[in-house]
């Protein structure tokens, strides 16, 4: 890109930069760079094949990556995209939209911009990916790495592109694309039917052991309705895994068609559309019927809040709101509910029994690591709001109420999360019909985890919430997630301070159901659980009573001048 556009992207990316290294100057920034660059590299050192390490073949090799670049567009296209990639900033929206600009320099001027972001991280994936499982080497790699990321980036976004355009312009933009659409519905349907006539192959499969299942599979995507979805994949990544320039030149080419025709998807996604809307323009013009129609209401519904009540049900309402507004909480939503229906409905069927206790295990380890995870990947709670403590400390409320209800509307989602997840696992179980655990096991540990989730997420939630209140020079606040190297080396810094401070609190809980469980283990059994978790959940409330009164009061000492500004983009 060339002109003021690319002057102005160039002066951008070399200003960014310096703000990075001038970022290094403290601390925080320079520890968590440290810790980040000392894990990849003791990561990227894992992947490299010692002298007489076993090289996977590359069909294989081929056939797993494809199938999960596959899952990742067909996933943008069933629980949506967003535009972030096209989401301009205040000064942009200022100084480039009143200019004179068409929408395809303004599209094109930001995509310049995010290839930043992508040369990030094809040098992060150049590193660590191992030489036995791509075998083009240095540029080949990366370039092919390159291809790739640009590619499902372009497609995200033009899925985003489609979504929005279908629901501005409705009945137009359905019979723009109706082909379009008609030919997607029905590689779905054939998809899903094929898939179906396959699952004894893999069941069996699956009884015999992974390395038949994997042939299974390898045989499976030789059918043709696998085949043609599994092709763009594949065209993808052959780059990665050629040997020299020469099988490299081949297999680039219809890669970067590809490419190529997801930019020209982009730049021209709202041609036909607006065509279409200035014909339905036209001929209601013509026809005489014009009917007024009221302004489209784009927010979503929430609950109403309460006139009376709890005063900090004000704080927790709008917490909850605000993640109930957004597309990935909806995402979320029917993700859960789709992978249990389809899990209640193996089960009912009482067909794919491996498959279920798998799902069932999966479920219940991602329930498990949540406890850990969880903490730091839902943060709508002080640390989203602590960029406006002085308008926090301006409400008619004591520390406590504000840091308790804070911290409620984190650990309602997170348990919310848990909780679907363990039941999901639940229902795996019985369907699978898994004999260890014991049934009896498996329902005294779905009621313990009803009682004891809530409380265990809500004292993990204040000690990430008094993070941000004792040291908010070395917490993130505000709603945006940065990424890269020094934002790994943060969550690494963060995460092992706060897995010690979570097991010292949780030791004195541990032992208190631990007296009770062994006391009335020989009379109730498995059951025993169940009194033990309520005498953990009183510790438990105590503990967080007592730190919740501390942290309260820590709020109303602290000077809304010593939390760090959030940086704008």
């Amino acid at each position: 890109m060339t002109g003021p556009l690319g002057y102005l992207a160039a002066r951008s990316t070399r200003n960014r930069l310096l703000r990075q290294l001038r970022r290094l100057r403290t601390p925080r920034y320079a520890v968590a760079l440290v810790l980040g660059l000392a894990y990849l590299w003791y990561i990227g050192g894992l992947q490299r094949p010692g002298p007489g390490a076993a090289r996977v073949s590359a069909g294989t090799v081929e056939l797993l990556a494809a199938a999960g670049v596959t899952t990742v567009l067909l996933w943008t296209w069933i629980f949506g995209a967003d535009r972030r990639a096209l989401a301009f900033s205040r000064a942009e929206v200022t100084w480039l939209f009143p200019a004179p600009l068409t929408r395809r320099q303004l599209i094109q001027y930001k995509l310049f911009r995010g290839q930043f972001v992508i040369l990030i991280n094809v040098l992060l994936w150049t590193f660590l990916l191992p030489g036995r499982w791509a075998g083009a080497e240095g540029w080949r790699r990366a370039g092919a790495i390159w291809i790739l990321i640009t590619t499902l980036a372009l497609h995200r976004l033009g899925v985003a592109l489609l979504r929005s355009s279908l629901l501005e312009h409705g009945a137009a933009a359905m019979r723009a694309r109706a082909a379009t659409l008609a030919i997607a519905g029905v590689a779905v349907a054939a998809a899903l039917f094929d898939a179906a006539t396959a699952v004894p192959a893999l069941q069996s499969a699956w009884d015999l052991g992974p390395k038949e299942l994997l042939l299974a599979l390898r045989d499976m995507s030789l059918r043709p309705v696998p085949a043609a979805l599994l092709l763009p994949g594949r065209l993808l990544v052959r780059p990665m895994l050629a040997h020299d320039w020469a099988e490299w030149g081949r297999t680039l080419l219809p890669a970067a068609a590809i490419l190529a025709a997801h930019y020209v998807w982009v730049v021209r996604s709202d041609a036909a559309f607006e065509e279409s809307a200035a014909a339905a323009a036209l001929a209601r013009q013509r026809t005489g019927r014009h009917r007024a129609r009221a302004p489209r209401f784009t927010a979503r519904p929430v609950p109403r809040l309460s006139p009376a009540g709890w005063p900090g049900g004000a704080l927790l309402w709008k917490n909850l709101a605000a993640l109930m507004r957004t597309g990935r909480a909806r995402g979320a939503v029917f993700g859960y509910l789709a992978v249990g229906v389809v899990v209640a409905l193996l089960s009912a069927v009482g067909v794919s029994r491996p498959l279920l206790e798998a799902a069932g295990w999966m479920a219940a380890m991602w329930a498990a690591f949540m406890l850990v995870l969880g903490p730091q990947w839902v943060t709508n709670d002080l640390r989203a709001d602590l960029s406006r403590l002085a308008l926090l400390r301006s409400y008619p409320l004591r520390g406590s109420t504000v840091v308790g209800a804070e911290t409620a509307g984190s650990t309602a989602v997170l348990t919310a999360m848990q909780l679907g997840l363990v039941g999901i696992a639940y229902i795996a179980f019985w369907g699978g019909e898994v004999r260890d655990p014991s049934p009896e096991l498996r329902t005294a540990a779905l009621a313990a985890a009803v009682v004891l989730l809530p409380a265990i997420n809500f004292l993990a939630m204040l000690i990430q919430n008094g993070a941000a209140l004792l040291l908010p020079a070395w917490v993130r606040v505000g709603p945006d997630r940065p990424i890269g190297v020094e934002a790994l080396g943060h969550n690494m810094l963060v995460m092992s301070g706060f897995v010690v401070i979570l097991a010292a609190l949780l030791a004195a809980p541990a032992a208190v159901a631990g007296a009770v469980f062994f006391g009335l283990e020989p009379v109730s059994g498995w059951w025993a659980g169940v009194p033990a978790a309520a005498a953990a959940l009183v510790v438990t409330g105590l503990e967080s009573q007592v730190l919740l009164a501390r942290l309260g009061r820590v709020f109303e000492e602290t000077d809304p001048s010593s939390v760090p500004a959030v940086e704008s983009r």
